[in-house]
């Protein structure tokens, strides 16, 4: 029947404008659900320069308070800050306002830039944002997330700065290839030319369209979700987003080898390791070949329900359980040491 309607040249005509108003229906109506979705609150980002490139930071209300201790949290990858600005807010509260915190964004990943960069870029961007942030007697605690973690080890084991404690969230450290998420991240590689034809096309849409776009998604995935989040994501599918974090993905697989029990084991009265019950990144092999290796060491593994990506939904157990490891023991503390003098940033052979 159809194949000879289709021989009527005005049937078919009649069908192509079926068809036509039939996707602009479809259309509109997307977009009419997209645009109904509340309106999201921007990020509270401030735009810092740190080794002359520009970086966005998140700070906490009391950041001016400066007699406080402070936590600085390194993010993993994707490096954005802006995830972790429900987790700092809560965390805060959670230690009753006797710290101040913030969040430091990956150099190249917020704001997105035309230039990727390295891991080691990644260490070298935040050791300096410390030095010209802090004063010399600031009591630090860094907090570390997945990849963050390897850069807050490496601070600890060139001693650039003199860190009261460090707490390695779902932490990857080692063995980054063998992690079962691994082979995912090696698929996305192959096929990066079209994601970022994808993010390209997708840039190429309004912000506030983009914008509901992840709101809608991120919906489904749980009520749950923050703003932050939302903006977040948003920024990532950019076609420079996108190409630095899969660029430091590609260059954390060719560093992130053996562990490094030597450093570990050096500052482990300042070390708190959290691993997932059911991390890809960050499996319970690994934390127990750690507990093997350096049997003195503190480190812990959070509820079934907690995620790598505990920003997503779980911001307030994380919270609560950062505080107790913040807060859990009196650590000495030597701020006559807080920096290297013969510092020369890392060595390039990691």
């Amino acid at each position: 029947m159809l194949p000879k309607l289709l021989q009527d040249d005005t049937a078919l005509l009649h069908l192509s404008n079926a068809i036509f108003i039939s996707l602009l229906f479809v259309t509109g109506f997307f977009i009419l659900l997209l645009l109904k979705q509340r309106k999201v609150t921007k990020t509270p980002y401030k735009l810092e320069t740190v080794k002359g490139k520009q970086v966005h930071v998140v700070y906490s209300d009391n950041w001016e308070d400066a007699h406080l201790p402070v936590f600085v949290i390194l993010p993993g990858n994707p490096g954005q800050a802006g995830f972790y600005t429900d987790y700092i807010d809560k965390l805060v509260v959670s230690l009753k306002g006797a710290y101040r915190g913030c969040a430091v964004s990956h150099v190249g990943h917020s704001p997105p830039l035309p230039t990727t960069f390295r891991v080691k870029d990644q260490i070298d961007s935040k050791v300096e944002f410390i030095r010209s942030k802090l004063s010399p007697n600031t009591k630090i605690t860094l907090i570390g997330h997945s990849f963050g973690c390897y850069v807050a080890l490496k601070i600890l084991q060139k001693n650039i700065i003199t860190v009261d404690r460090c707490i390695m969230l779902f932490p990857m450290v080692e063995r980054m290839e063998q992690a079962p998420k691994a082979k995912s991240l090696k698929s996305m590689l192959k096929f990066k030319p079209l994601l970022d034809a994808i993010a390209f096309l997708t840039h190429c849409l309004p912000a506030t369209l983009r914008c509901r776009m992840v709101q809608f998604y991120a919906a489904k995935l749980s009520s749950e979700i923050q703003d932050c989040i939302v903006n977040t994501i948003t920024e990532v599918i950019t076609p420079n987003g996108l190409n630095n974090i899969l660029d430091l993905a590609r260059d954390e697989l060719r560093v992130i080898k053996n562990p490094d029990y030597d450093t570990i084991t050096r500052h482990v009265d300042k070390l708190v390791f959290y691993y997932g019950m059911f991390d890809m990144w960050a499996p319970l092999e690994f934390y127990k070949a750690l507990k093997k290796n350096v049997p003195k060491v503190n480190a812990h593994i959070a509820d079934d329900d907690v995620s790598h990506t505990f920003m997503f939904t779980s911001c307030q157990k994380v919270a609560d359980k950062t505080a107790i490891f913040m807060t859990e023991q009196d650590y000495s503390y030597d701020p006559s040491n807080f920096f290297r003098s013969d510092y020369d940033m890392c060595d390039d052979d990691e």
